[in-house]
């Protein structure tokens, strides 16, 4: 019998100013080397507001055009009392293509600078 375990991607943080308005076109996410990520799974993200106080939404997307993209994963974080938090997902969500993100504060988060970074696990192929 098999045993596969988990392989997890070091991603690179994303450091941002918050704005309210979803950019148009999402970064890329990398690995801490600076490679792509496709073939992951996201298991979750973290983030952490400057100061207390706001909602910040993350959207990881499969390509960098937020128009013509399709939406794998949105959260909204909630900031109103703690600098940092975080949600995680079970099962993590496939993708496939390189993912890219974008970050949103709400009013009250509006132009604080904000740290977020991406857990992901690599998708594993078990055999015999």
């Amino acid at each position: 019998m098999a045993i596969s375990l988990p392989m997890y991607v070091q991603s690179q943080e994303f450091e941002v100013t918050l704005g309210t308005s979803e950019a148009t076109t999402a970064s890329q996410i990398l690995t801490k080397a600076g490679a792509g990520c496709a073939g992951v799974l996201v298991r979750g993200v973290v983030g952490l507001l400057d100061s207390a106080g706001g909602k910040v939404t993350i959207n990881i997307y499969d390509s960098a055009t937020v128009a013509d993209a399709v939406q794998q994963y949105s959260v909204q974080l909630d900031h109103t009392t703690l600098t940092t938090t975080s949600a995680m997902q079970d099962p993590g969500i496939p993708i496939l293509e390189n993912p890219h993100i974008t970050l949103t504060g709400d009013a009250t988060a509006n132009t604080k600078d904000y740290v977020c970074m991406v857990y992901l696990q690599k998708i594993a192929i078990t055999g015999r």
